[in-house]
């Protein structure tokens, strides 16, 4: 049985094919997408849209809250309180009877108060030396900033997560063009030893070896589309946006010779200064263990307040609040309140020791992540080197064995050349097409990182 059908049955096929995709493309609405042109422009659509990036971008909002808040404690405080009590019992005490005219020895019990009482009033209080609502204040300062660096830094990942996810999306359809191509190529050899079968002129292994060969292309082509399909959908999910769709042709699929069209990253070390996002996070924390220390430590200091507090108080046999004729009795006091702590069972100690430990703690982070920054992007720098040395040479390999693709097709069907050195070339312009593109992606990626990195 052949491996494809004859011409004019091939052709109806083809005809009933195309009907039917006509059908499908006008029964199903065609939805608009965005075609994102360059990687910078992922990565902008990302921090404009990523919903992680504006969830942070809100609790950095809430720290802001939070220091103002803290602020507020050191200002003057007012409020109005009121109470209503019913006294369902009320008290009783005995009182000789003789300030009554009775006889001594005897008592007259006497019953105080009346069951209804109303009290309203205001009460003020304003700290005048509190150390502690002052370190506060300094801490909440602290937290804001460590919400804005984590922000950053979320964008900062969040941009290099593109940059790859970009690539893998572009280079994965770059693929499926090659294999579409190779497939196209291994169909043209599959017509012919289908007709050199019929013929007669060739045996049944050679026919099964194409075959096998087409299976396995064809194959390579369908996994080559899931894969593009799985990394343009993550990267629509970290873009923010469900109709983005890359560009089909991007200009720096080949090398030139100037090298105008690949990244420029900076050829330093990477620095691993403080003005990096994620370094930064790092110092801030370092900042605000800190600033927890001084926090303990004054603690220990005394505290001084000033406090005024005026209520009146209504008193009732009956439940006659609103009659204002009865009369109203104020209480108003005013004073100072000093605090200082003498013992406390060794908890502020406790507490100075555990922040100082902390602080320890988060230095030494941040000479470690310092160090870890360094060498990650040393090794960008060897890796993007090496892979810029050898990109010239793989490409131009890869045009080489273009071309004799080209020529061993023609030789192939003029009957020059066996199925066996066929493929042979086949396997080598294979290689060289992967070789190639693996390059370049390890030369885009790792450029635009480093560009990333040498932008701070």
């Amino acid at each position: 049985m052949p491996l494809y059908p004859e011409p004019s049955s091939y052709s109806m096929m083809k005809k009933t094919a195309l009907i039917y995709i006509l059908i499908l493309s006008f029964s199903h609405p065609i939805f608009s997408q965005t075609v994102i042109k360059d990687v910078n422009e992922a990565i902008e659509l990302a921090r404009k849209n990523n919903l992680d990036l504006q969830i942070s971008r809100q609790t950095a909002q809430i720290q802001q809250w939070n220091v103002m808040a803290a602020k507020g404690t050191r200002l003057p405080q007012l409020k109005f309180t009121t109470a209503f009590d019913y006294n369902f019992v009320l008290p009783t005490q005995l009182i000789p009877a003789q300030f009554f005219g009775g006889r001594e020895g005897e008592f007259r019990s006497i019953q105080f108060g009346v069951p209804f009482n109303l009290t309203a009033g205001l009460e003020g209080n304003v700290p005048l030396w509190n150390a502690g609502l002052k370190q506060e204040v300094e801490i909440a300062k602290a937290n804001q900033n460590i919400g804005i660096l984590q922000t950053l830094v979320l964008q900062d990942d969040l941009s290099t997560q593109v940059a790859r996810l970009y690539f893998a999306t572009v280079f994965t359809q770059k693929y499926i063009t090659i294999t579409q191509q190779n497939l196209a190529n291994t169909d043209s050899i599959a017509h012919i030893v289908a007709e050199r079968k019929e013929k007669g002129l060739i045996d049944q292994l050679e026919y099964n070896r194409v075959r096998s060969t087409r299976l396995a292309i064809e194959d390579v082509l369908h996994q080559n589309e899931m894969a593009y399909q799985k990394n343009l959908n993550q990267l629509r999910l970290v873009v923010g946006d469900s109709t983005i769709t890359t560009s089909p042709s991007n200009s720096f699929f080949l090398f030139k010779e100037n090298g105008a069209e690949l990244p420029s990253p900076a050829r330093g070390g990477g620095g691993g200064e403080v003005a990096v996002p994620r370094l930064q996070l790092w110092a801030a924390q370092f900042s605000l263990a800190k600033e927890q220390v001084k926090k303990e430590q004054k603690l220990r200091l005394p505290t001084l307040s000033a406090y005024a507090r005026y209520s009146e108080q209504a008193q009732r046999n009956q439940l006659n609040f609103l009659n204002f004729n009865e009369k109203w009795f104020g209480i108003g006091v005013a004073g100072l309140r000093f605090e200082a702590p003498i013992y406390s069972g060794r908890i502020r100690e406790s507490g100075i020791a555990r922040a100082r430990v902390n602080a320890e703690i988060a230095q030494l982070q941040l000479n470690n992540e310092k160090r870890k920054y360094d060498t990650e992007t040393q090794d960008l720098l060897i890796t993007y080197n090496q892979s810029l040395n050898s990109l010239k040479n793989n490409q131009e390999a890869y045009q080489l064995n273009e071309e004799n693709m080209k020529l061993v097709l023609i030789k192939y069907k003029g009957g020059i050349l066996s199925y066996d050195q066929y493929l042979n070339v086949f396997n080598e312009v294979l290689n060289a097409q992967n070789k190639y593109l693996r390059t370049l992606a390890d030369v885009m990626i790792n450029g635009k990182l480093l560009e990333i990195r040498s932008s701070y």
